[in-house]
């Protein structure tokens, strides 16, 4: 016959042969070592150093600590909130990052990305606005407690604030030099109204990241752009040329003025010389005319008979001097 012991059902364990006695002295000391488990559990928590957290004692807020180990009520009477104060949130607007370090990470197409991107400027023209905001928790119990939703608020108020922004200024303004001024008062201006919201928000920057006209009239502007920038640079071609040449002509009137003025100082002051010798000379000649008038008769022969390399003396009483000067010779031109 073949062996079916194998098959056969194991013995039904009866309640009545569990050794009580033995087990019922381990029950004690389990129910403590269990107890002190959890209660040693549900009474400590860690913060890390990028964190806070808050406490809520049945349900209300008690208080917020920092980074570190910390004790609390055990067995759920006290209930802790962690958030990352010093991480840097983004909130992308117009397109999403879907995979960073790929180079297929930022998409444009997703559910409602024309009406999140699309915004009316100030002459009635359109433009596709992306931009992101970088923030901060700088109050972890306003940001838990204040208000329902943080993130949707933070989107709602900057798609409202740059909206708003966007229509005030024409769409030139938009797409070139005002852009950097759209950030700076889109940043005042978002963090102005979380303020009064309360959300213990910090918002580090607003980034435009790309301000472009729509498909259908993407070339035109384009177009436009180039013919800016090219005008651009001969007009800035033309003020290099005009700083250039200006300073060297100011540089050449100013010396050219200030040599005339020069030559006028001298030349008044010779002439102021002049006249003050020649009034000295003259009230010298009133003094003493006949001597002044020799004197002035010597030193003008002094200078003058030393040049001549012959010397004749005449009386003044004589008629002609032509036959003793030899002048009547043949020769000699008259």
């Amino acid at each position: 016959m073949p062996d079916y012991n194998q098959y056969r059902r194991p013995q039904e364990i009866r309640l009545e042969d569990i050794p009580w006695g033995s087990i019922k002295k381990f029950i004690p000391p389990s129910l403590m070592i269990f107890f002190i488990i959890i209660t040693g559990y549900t009474s400590f928590y860690t913060v890390n150093a990028n964190e806070e957290a808050v406490i809520l004692r049945f349900g209300r807020y008690t208080k917020t600590v920092g980074p570190g180990l910390h004790s609390k009520l055990p067995y759920g009477i006290d209930r802790v909130l962690k958030g990352e104060v010093k991480r840097i949130y983004n909130e992308e607007f117009g397109f999403r990052t879907d995979l960073r370090g790929s180079p297929f990470a930022i998409t444009y197409d997703y559910p409602d990305a024309v009406e999140e991107k699309l915004m009316l400027t100030g002459d009635l023209n359109c433009a596709e606005v992306h931009w992101v905001i970088r923030y901060k928790i700088k109050a972890i119990e306003e940001f838990y407690f204040n208000v329902r939703n943080v993130r949707e608020t933070i989107r709602v108020v900057s798609q409202a604030v740059m909206r708003t922004l966007v229509g005030d200024r024409s769409v030139d303004e938009v797409l070139t030099i005002g852009r950097t001024e759209i950030e700076q008062k889109a940043r005042e201006d978002i963090q102005g109204i979380l303020d009064s919201y309360k959300c213990g928000i910090d918002i580090q920057t607003v980034l435009l990241k790309g301000v472009d006209p729509p498909a259908p009239v993407k070339d035109a502007f384009n177009a436009v752009n180039q013919a800016i920038q090219i005008r651009d640079r001969i007009v800035n071609d033309a003020e290099g040329q005009k700083n250039k040449t200006l300073p060297a002509a100011e540089g050449k009137k100013e010396q050219v003025i200030k040599e005339a003025e020069g030559y006028r100082i001298r030349r008044v002051n010779e002439a102021s010389g002049d006249v003050k010798a020649f009034l000295a000379v003259f009230e010298e000649y009133r003094k003493a005319e006949d001597v002044t008038r020799r004197r002035l008769f010597l030193e003008t022969m002094a200078k003058i008979i030393p040049r001549c390399d012959k010397l004749y003396v005449f009386d003044k009483d004589i008629k002609s001097f032509l036959p003793i000067l030899g002048l009547d010779e043949e020769g000699v031109k008259k």
